[in-house]
């Protein structure tokens, strides 16, 4: 054993010395100390006190990770200098100035590119700190009582209010504080090459995507913005996101790739933690996205729909939360891929080499396995004797190794996290020494051939704090150092070369001070330019608030599920492939453009209740197959039908497509939350070709010719399709920005008036009570008609007779079904809408499939004929009100969207001499008495002001006189809605003078009509 402690000894020490680079690292209190238990036991049927001291407590350490990211983690943690030569300063000192009242942790350190500076941020709060409820056996191994003892723990977690973005400048320590809102989190910064910052923030203040049947309040909502490096100028540029955002970083190529919280529609129940009908670990739904740093064109990285309960070949593992990037020399993005929660961001680190643009990676026509679906075609897993289960490390392989810092050899591999990349393509790392898991496995006692002790299983009940004492060795429970991989793969922990780990400390978040050019040979990340200053069409003029999107064709697919289509399945729809139904082309008929507002408040979860967590209205409808002046079919370059579209609708806002029939119901869907910016053009080649080049581009057809009118959306009126005559889709128009539909409003008068006469009452026919307000499940009162629909995955409103029984036996029924009359986002599979339109719509017959054959696919039958009186119209705002998931609260209505506003500028000779303020709202409207144009003091104060009114969907010109050339004055434009929502956006002058001019569009005058 002496060999191997001096043979680690040597290697860390000596490669040490050979990193001969500087870095900056966040270091955060590793827990040391031990606490003493002491409880009164029954032991052999007597009563005695019994004290035990436990150790290795920093196994209940917390450090950042995608569930413990605003707050809770171990603190005051500093911000560290490491120079070349090993010698430490303290750039950002949080240890030697908090206080339990007033504390602050300094993490998330981002180089600048020159290498000079570097930006971070200070999260402030106070120190709490908590209990762990002691099991007898863990104090006593034949302790006979069962009460639990509370054990005050030693560690200290930042209860953080607020976070502040700060750059210090390396070379002679200057820190700067930037511009922050009070109580707001601004952090995860990145340097953009265009000399702004991207940054993570709660400063819009929404609340994220309320997951069905969780029953509780969102979390608080992470957004990324960018600002100018003085805290000016600042843009939200992810409204697509409704649940969290984290950590930016800036990939070779200009996108930025983030980590994204990915729980909208019916992802969250692409499995069910074993609870029929139930959703899976929603913390382990953070995916890598990438986008333009200003926001536009946000597509899928990794993760959306591979590896997650399923191994991913490539990697041997599978996935579960993509966090902490970095991307090497070479290209390959790397990333921690850990179990959200318990295990302080640490798991596999993950390299993958990038698809190319507007692809994810295998596609289900190569017929892969689940786990390998839209997987990377290369990617490689670091450290295989690393883990990312929720659970403790796995024992050290041989040989044995030691670090300096504890005496005896370590008993665990340890788990992998934050990769930085390095020159020469190495990578630095955190590597987390000990269990590094609160979920407890005995797994270590039978590796060391030892007995295993009572309660060193689970979770709770200090077993984790058992398993480590128990061990009787100097050994971490959990302790972060930095190292860095020379070769990679990593075969063994003992590959690994030390540069910093003290056994006070977890350090972690390191990265490398070097100039960007010395990892990547170029000064810095390709420039991408803003949507608006690339936009080349009429329907985009300057100052637009609208975006164009278009696509090649919906023909051109990948939206049918890997396994097909069944009654009862998880993956289907909510993992991969949302088509509702078995269906041929020949019946996809157009396009839906469903907005999603964010959720706001903290009453929220008791405003809505629907299947998609967060309130959907329709911008509108309209059809895709064109036809010649002789009637007949247009047909794109591949010899399908010509199903292209371009659609131009309000930017700035959450949005969902939908594949529909002429008829307006839903056959395929987005689960994905998008936007378009302002005057930014969008457009695919297919309908979730993700991993191939689509059939054709769409320069190639027919909505990419010149004169060819894209639908205009958001403009006070809502198209919807009504059917189809003479070979044409019709449309309908209702007057609006936005169609939602509410149960009370629109659909409870419907069964008024066509079904309670059967469906009412005390007893209503099949048990069906259609006249029961409410959301309300079964209780004192009878549950009401939207629980019984929509909640009742029980069948508990259904007569025992009538209930349907699966293939198991069970008459619990599993997704995509949430209740016998209705299957989630899918009028078309739901018996409500049959028997409604008195028809089987899902393209099977009730004799397909039956009980006596034992099918997994024995599915809900129609049954006997089902005549009503009901109209088409009304059949529509039925279909429409279980494609867009059936919302039954008693604030559905309330419009919690922002306004639409953008602020351009005309220019010239240096000055500016005209704004355009383009304004759209797409719930209830533009106020247009609500615009406030001014000119702002040095105080902040409106020291000039511009009436105008703002147009409801258009630009407004205002002539500025005398013109404006001072850079550093600011204007400040807001407007607000009918429902008193209000955007402000603030620019400095010398932001206007240098925004790029878009490249086409018609002029604007100041009329403000197009």
């Amino acid at each position: 054993m002496r060999s191997i402690l001096l043979l680690s000894l040597l290697l860390c020490c000596s490669v040490a010395a050979a990193l001969e680079l500087p870095i900056v690292y966040s270091r955060c209190p590793r827990t040391t100390a031990s606490a003493t238990v002491t409880a009164e036991l029954t032991i052999a049927g007597a009563p005695q006190q019994v004290s035990r001291s436990l150790t290795g407590l920093d196994v209940y350490d917390v450090l950042p990770d995608v569930s413990n990211f605003l707050s809770g983690f171990n603190a005051p943690c500093d911000l560290i200098y490491r120079a070349a030569n090993g010698t430490e300063r303290v750039l950002y000192d949080c240890s030697s100035t908090s206080s339990a009242e007033n504390a602050c942790a300094a993490l998330d350190p981002s180089v600048s590119f020159d290498g000079q500076r570097v930006a971070f941020a200070v999260f402030r709060g106070a120190l709490v700190g908590r209990n762990e409820n002691i099991h007898p056996r863990v104090i006593h191994p034949d302790a006979e009582n069962s009460n639990y003892t509370a054990l005050p723990l030693p560690n200290r977690f930042l209860n953080a209010s607020e976070a502040q973005l700060h750059v210090v400048n390396i070379s002679n320590g200057e820190v700067t504080a930037l511009p922050y809102v009070s109580g707001e989190f601004d952090s995860g910064p990145a340097f953009l090459p265009n000399g702004r910052l991207l940054f993570t923030s709660t400063r819009d203040g929404n609340r994220s995507t309320i997951v069905f049947r969780t029953g509780t309040n969102g979390q608080r909502g992470v957004r990324l913005w960018s600002m100018d490096d003085d805290g000016r100028n600042v843009d939200l540029v992810s409204h697509h996101s409704l649940g969290q955002e984290q950590h930016p970083f800036v990939l070779r190529d200009g996108r930025v790739v983030y980590s994204s919280w990915q729980v909208g529609m019916a992802q969250p129940f692409r499995h069910t933690n074993g609870s029929i009908g139930g959703f899976t670990t929603l913390g382990n739904l953070f995916h890598l996205y990438t986008q333009n740093p200003d926001g536009a064109e946000p597509f899928a990285f990794y993760g959306q729909h591979s590896g997650d309960h399923a191994t991913t070949t490539a990697l041997g593992h599978d996935h579960k939360a993509a966090h902490f990037i970095t991307q090497d020399g070479n290209g390959r993005v790397w990333f921690a891929d850990y179990y959200r929660g318990n295990n302080n961001g640490l798991g596999h680190i993950v390299g993958v080499m990038p698809e190319p643009e507007g692809q994810e990676g295998i596609g289900p026509d190569e017929h892969p396995l689940r786990g390998d679906l839209y997987a990377p075609r290369d990617a490689i897993s670091l450290a295989a004797w690393s883990s990312s289960t929720d659970s403790m490390a796995q024992p050290m392989p041989a040989p044995a190794v030691n670090v300096p810092s504890y005496a005896d050899p370590l008993p665990y591999a340890g788990k992998l996290g934050h990769p930085a990349a390095l020159p020469q393509d190495r990578l630095l790392l955190s590597w987390g020494k000990g269990a590094c898991s609160t979920v407890s496995s005995s797994q270590i006692f039978s590796a060391l051939g030892r007995p295993v002790p009572p309660l060193t299983s689970g979770s709770g009940g200090g077993t984790a704090a058992n398993v480590i004492t128990s061990l009787n060795m100097d050994t971490p429970g959990c302790d972060l150092g930095i190292y860095v991989a020379d070769s990679i793969p990593s075969l063994h922990p003992g590959d690994l070369s030390l540069v910093v780990d003290r056994r006070e400390w977890h350090e972690l978040m390191a990265k490398p001070v070097v100039q960007y050019r010395d990892i990547h040979g170029i000064n810095a990340p390709l420039l991408r330019p803003d949507a608006h200053a690339v936009s080349a069409h009429d329907a985009l003029p300057k100052g637009t608030p609208f975006g164009l999107l278009g696509a090649a064709s919906i023909i051109d697919r990948e939206t049918h599920p890997l396994d097909g289509i069944h009654f009862a399945g998880e993956h289907q729809f909510n993992a991969q492939g949302t088509d509702t139904i078995r269906y041929t082309d020949d019946a996809l008929c157009g396009v839906r453009i469903l907005a999603a507002a964010p959720n706001r408040g903290n009453q929220a979860y008791t405003e809505i209740a629907n299947l998609a967590g967060e309130r959907l209205s329709i911008l509108g409808e309209f059809p895709v197959r064109k036809r010649d002046v002789q009637g007949n079919l247009l047909l794109d370059p591949s010899g399908d039908p010509d199903t292209s579209f371009l659609v131009r609708f309000p930017a700035n806002t959450a949005y969902f497509m939908q594949a529909i029939d002429c008829h307006g119901r839903t056959l395929n869907t987005d689960q994905t939350w998008q936007q378009l910016r302002p005057g930014e053009s969008k457009t695919c080649g297919g309908c979730h070709v993700h991993s191939k080049a689509p059939r054709n581009h769409f320069a190639a057809t027919a909505a990419a010719a010149a004169g060819f009118q894209p639908w205009r959306l958001g403009e006070g009126q809502v198209p919807l399709l009504v059917g189809e005559s003479a070979q044409q889709a019709q449309i309908r128009q209702v007057a609006g920005y936005g169609l939602q539909i509410d149960l009370q409003r629109d659909i409870m008068p419907i069964f008024q008036s066509r079904c309670v006469s059967c469906h009412g009452g005390a007893n209503p026919q099949a048990g069906l009570a259609l006249d029961r307000p409410g959301t309300q499940g079964p209780g004192s009162q009878p549950a009401s008609t939207w629980w019984c629909l929509v909640r009742d995955y029980t069948q508990q409103c259904v007569p025992e007779s009538l209930r349907h029984t699966t293939s198991s036996g069970s008459t619990a029924l599993r997704r995509p079904q949430v209740s016998r009359h209705v299957r989630a986002f899918n009028a078309l599979g739901s018996l409500l809408y049959w028997k409604a339109a008195n028809q089987r719509t899902d393209n099977v017959l009730d004799s397909d499939f039956s009980a006596a054959d034992g099918n997994a696919d024995h599915d809900i039958d129609f049954g006997l004929d089902h005549p009503t009186t009901i109209t088409e119209e009304e059949l529509g705002l039925l279909s429409r009100w279980i494609d867009l998931g059936a919302p039954g609260g008693n604030a559905e209505l309330r419009d919690t969207t922002r306004p639409t506003l953008t602020v351009f500028a005309d220019r010239q000779a240096g000055q500016l001499e005209r704004l355009r303020i383009g304004s759209v709202d797409v719930g209830t409207g533009i106020d247009p008495a609500s615009l406030v144009v001014c000119l702002l003091d040095n105080s902040g104060n409106c020291q000039q002001s511009w009436p105008a009114l703002a147009l409801p969907h258009g630009v407004r010109a205002i002539d500025l006189s005398p013109p404006l050339s001072d850079p550093n004055r600011e204007i400040e434009v807001s407007v607000g809605d009918l429902a008193g929502n209000t955007t402000r956006v603030r620019r400095s002058v010398g932001f206007l003078l240098e925004q790029t001019n878009p490249t086409g569009g018609n002029d604007v005058f100041e009329d403000g009509f197009e």
